[in-house]
């Protein structure tokens, strides 16, 4: 997670051998949320970095802008998804993503600092479990979650503590309100918690208003002003920054669009093949037809060859009775004296 101002620190680790473990200090296990997935990134040859990320459909998942960058700036095509909830070392280059989208105005700050319209739309190359579905706030939703200063939850595999060292595992959450500080970004926000504590690796968490009828994405965590890994107290709280992800509901629409032009293209792709084989299927019909005609064939002259058989066996065991019966007759009348003529 990258940082916001006054310090003005990248949050996101890089590194060759290392990166951020586990999530959110003083916060709650969230191992098998369907909310967050855990995100890595290859930025160089040499260098990789890992984030956050939010699912708001089987095919899309939600972002930091600055989480699918490399080492040049430039959009990288090596970012990789892990199935939501598990854990961030489960993620391999199997889990490569179909394509990346991001805000067209999106700049890095200053010395890799958070810049504004901080946010990237993912599409997955294969859907993954959503029992329940996410909405996209409002203007109106973000007006009143933030009149009332609304609890909020973030959800992230960032470091489990300020000085943490632990290898990353599974994701932890923890809630907080919807501040009343201003951000010096148009299209971002505080979450403030006087507990709860975003930290390196958190970037891209999904910030989320749940009721006991919806859930609904307010935005996505970019960054915050660190000590060393997590938030900083502030005045007694902790606060991390988020870009507002319902502004970018063209991004969302377009990510969907390309998700669904590619489902049917493999829709189309897999009528062809459904087609090619009931051809398939109906030569091959009529090929045991022909077979089953030439069997039947087959053993009709089978059962007309084995009656002649019989019969001519019936020919043959005449025959040899009456040779037989001749050659009986013909001993007995060579017996008698003078022999006959011929005997």
């Amino acid at each position: 997670m990258k940082k916001t101002l006054p310090s003005l620190i990248a949050f996101l680790l890089l590194t060759c051998s290392a990166i951020p473990a586990q999530a959110v200090e003083n916060g709650i296990d969230a191992t098998g949320s369907q909310f967050v997935v855990p995100i890595k990134v290859q930025t160089s040859p040499t260098t990789a970095g890992s984030c956050s990320g939010a699912l708001i459909s089987p095919f899309i998942v939600v972002t930091a802008g600055h989480c699918v960058l490399d080492s040049n700036g430039l959009v990288t095509t090596k970012v990789y998804v892990g199935v939501a909830g598990s854990s961030l070392q489960s993620v391999t280059t199997a889990d490569i993503v179909e394509s990346i989208k991001i805000t067209s105005t999106f700049q890095n700050g200053v010395n890799s600092t958070v810049g504004d319209d901080d946010l990237a739309f993912i599409t997955l190359k294969k859907p993954q479990e959503m029992p329940l579905p996410v909405l996209l706030a409002s203007e109106s939703e973000l007006a009143a979650i933030k009149t009332v200063g609304g609890q909020l939850k973030l959800i992230g595999y960032g470091r489990y503590g300020d000085n943490s060292e632990e290898q990353v595992t599974y994701p932890k959450s923890y809630t907080g309100s919807y501040s009343q500080v201003p951000s010096v970004y148009s299209n971002s926000a505080f979450i403030e918690s006087s507990a709860g504590n975003a930290c390196a690796g958190d970037s891209g968490s999904p910030i989320l208003s749940i009721t006991a009828t919806q859930v609904t994405l307010i935005g996505i965590n970019t960054g915050a002003t660190r000590n060393k890994y997590c938030s900083k107290l502030q005045n007694g709280k902790y606060y991390a920054l988020f870009t507002l992800v319902g502004r970018y509901a063209n991004l969302a629409f377009s990510s969907a669009s390309y998700t669904i032009n590619s489902i049917n293209q493999q829709y189309n792709k897999s009528l062809g093949e459904l087609d090619s084989a009931k051809s398939q299927l109906t030569i091959a019909k009529a090929s045991l037809t022909g077979v089953s005609d030439q069997l039947t064939l087959a053993q009709g002259l089978l059962d007309t060859a084995n009656l002649n058989k019989v019969d001519l066996q019936t020919q043959l065991d005449a025959t040899k009775k009456t040779n037989l019966a001749l050659t009986a007759k013909l001993k007995k009348i060579c017996a008698v004296k003078p022999k006959p003529k011929g005997c």
